[in-house]
């Protein structure tokens, strides 16, 4: 496979990985906020006390942990980008700084 191409997939799968952060940060954030799961704020009978919020199904912890496996793999996929990129990153930073590669 030519490294273009395993360029934008790798990248490809990391933008489409974003969204997926996106979204379920969203749904944790907005939809199934921190005490929706039915515990309250730390005390007996707090605020939603005794109803558990779903959303197609799942929890705020189910969503968590889709969230967690999702950045997981963002991490990952982000070392593999910059594997990818070293050579850039190395010749970029070697120009910054006024290093040259020929140097006498």
């Amino acid at each position: 496979m030519k490294r273009a191409t395993l360029n934008f997939i790798v990248d490809l799968i990391s933008f489409c990985n974003l969204l997926g952060l996106a979204f379920t940060g969203s749904i944790m954030k907005w939809i199934l906020p921190p005490g929706s799961a039915g515990h309250g704020y730390g005390f007996r009978g707090g605020r939603g006390a005794g109803e558990i919020k779903y959303l197609w199904s799942m929890t705020r912890h189910e969503w968590g942990a889709i969230h967690f496996y999702l950045a997981f793999l963002f991490v990952t996929l982000m070392v593999v980008h910059i594997v990818l990129h070293w050579t850039w990153i190395k010749n970029y930073f070697m120009s910054l700084f006024g290093f040259s590669r020929n140097a006498s």
